[in-house]
């Protein structure tokens, strides 16, 4: 659930205030959006829409939950992405948009896929096969915070006192999620893999802000990101895992698949840009603390899940984390950045 498109790296040394946010599958990063006129402030329409965002982002662990009992891990992505990157399209054409021509472009859109979707989708999808679909989806709220760090290493964030803290903080609330599972190789490999995941998404939006932000309206990124990783991911499910069989696709394997498509990746990107055009990039990140909220909820009621206290401890630490490291100081000097889009 995450697909990035663009703006410039036009502003204040305080634009990591928008982090970049995935979801059970992808979300795009608010940074890389083309910014619209917004009124920056939320009425009952603004926050229906934040609630229906944090939904359908919630719900994609779920969703990937349920797929699970009759996909593998790839035919999931590639069956997401196909009916994402439709659902995509249509939208793009209904408003008169067109994919992007440039090869350079596209190039792009391809490193994009792998990073951003194909390749981190996969590995949350593998993770749950070994973890309830909540703890993977309070373990992916740590996006925010890997975003930071990869921001830092490639010199387009910088590092304050309060980042700092809220970075720490939220590596203590995963610390307090990994310490249940201390004695469980498995589960600690999976729990690893969507940790890595994280930092791929992190990549991604960084490498999306440099690269692509600022060409191509996001829709038009975010529809040929999503179509590219499904021509990714196609090849590589048909050599390194089998079909799908007609008995393993029971009704509740295809509605998922559907809604994790329909909803988790088309859908979704559609209702963020609006969210965004209406209330900014910064305030449509809210979304951010809602989203492992919904999939705990969701694990909870639908499929009886129940995460260890510990767990829960963690999840809030990173909230807690998150919302250190955005937190803007009245004190702190900001100076302009470069444009280094290209």
């Amino acid at each position: 659930m995450v697909g990035s498109a663009g703006v410039t790296m036009r502003g204040t040394a305080r634009e990591y205030d928008r982090p970049f946010q995935p979801v059970g599958a992808a979300t795009p990063d608010p940074r890389l959006t083309v910014p619209a006129p917004a009124s920056r402030s939320f009425g009952p329409p603004e926050t229906a829409l934040l609630l229906t965002l944090g939904a359908m982002w919630g719900c994609s662990f779920l969703f990937i939950e349920l797929a699970l009992r009759g996909m593998t891990p790839l035919w999931i992505v590639a069956a997401r992405t196909l009916v994402g990157g439709l659902v995509l399209l249509l939208v793009l054409r209904a408003r008169g948009l067109r994919l992007p021509r440039s090869r350079r472009m596209w190039r792009h859109l391809v490193v994009l896929a792998a990073v951003n979707n194909a390749v981190p989708w996969g590995a949350v999808a593998w993770a749950q096969q070994s973890l309830p679909s909540g703890l993977a989806a309070l373990l992916m709220a740590i996006v925010p915070t890997s975003t930071l760090v990869v921001a830092v290493a490639a010199r387009q964030e910088r590092f304050t006192a309060e980042r700092l803290t809220g970075l720490l903080v939220a590596l203590g609330g995963v610390s307090l999620i990994v310490a249940a599972d201390l004695g469980d190789t498995g589960r600690l490999i999976a729990i690893a893999v969507v940790v890595a995941a994280t930092l791929l998404y992190a990549a991604g939006a960084v490498y999306a802000k440099m690269y692509v932000s600022g060409h191509h309206p996001a829709l038009v990124i975010a529809s040929g990101q999503v179509l590219s990783a499904f021509v990714l991911t196609l090849p590589v499910a048909l050599v390194v895992e089998p079909l799908p069989t007609g008995d393993a696709l029971a009704p509740i394997v295809v509605t998922a698949v559907l809604a994790l498509g329909t909803f988790g990746t088309g859908a979704a990107f559609l209702v963020y840009y609006v969210l965004i055009a209406r209330v900014g990039a910064t305030n449509a990140t809210m979304v951010t603390y809602l989203i492992p909220i919904v999939a705990v909820v969701a694990g909870a009621v639908v499929l009886g899940e129940r995460l260890e206290p510990t767990a829960l401890a963690g999840g809030a630490l990173i909230g807690l984390g998150i919302w250190l490291a955005q937190r803007r100081s009245v004190t702190e000097q900001v100076a302009p950045t470069e444009d280094v889009a290209a």
